[in-house]
């Protein structure tokens, strides 16, 4: 086949083309429509290694989970981000020992690990501050953060 007969082709056949076309762009749209139905769009703001920018990663979280959005929220914040270059807040292998919310205060627990500072993870003072910088952008009703590291309350 020539590109003469290619073009003939797509003359007599526009309609239909056009129809098929359209039907793909549609499916496309509502694959990402319904990809992240049932969940929550969250930003997650992380320091780059070798810089002094941060970049945000954005997640899509479970929309109803069992431990509270806030909870699941700093669970994955102290997870760790997952770009390359990313500097985790606390050092790896630190865990939330609690965390819940009472009026416009939030009540967070980190363990000990989150005082040690390794793994490319910030100083735990920036750590903190990031940590409760996040929250504050991603959950608007929360006010002011208690941290504490270890069962030591850490001071903004």
């Amino acid at each position: 086949m020539n590109i003469k007969n290619i073009l003939s082709l797509i003359k007599k056949h526009k309609s239909s083309l056009s129809a098929a076309l359209g039907i793909a762009v549609l499916i496309c749209i509502s694959i990402q429509f319904f990809s992240h139905f049932g969940t929550n769009r969250r930003s997650f703001e992380y320091p780059l290694a070798g810089s002094k920018r941060n970049k945000t990663e954005v997640r899509y979280l479970a929309s109803k989970p069992v431990q509270g959005k806030v909870c699941q929220y700093v669970d994955e914040l102290v997870l760790g981000p997952s770009f390359y270059r990313g500097r985790p807040l606390f050092t790896l292998g630190t865990r939330v020992e609690y965390c819940f919310q009472r009026d416009k205060t939030l009540y967070v627990g980190l363990s000990k690990e989150a005082a040690l500072q390794g793994n490319g993870a910030v100083p735990c003072d920036k750590g903190a501050a990031m940590l409760k910088k996040n929250i504050k952008k991603n959950f608007t009703g929360i006010k002011s953060i208690e941290l504490f590291i270890d069962g030591n309350f850490i001071a903004d």
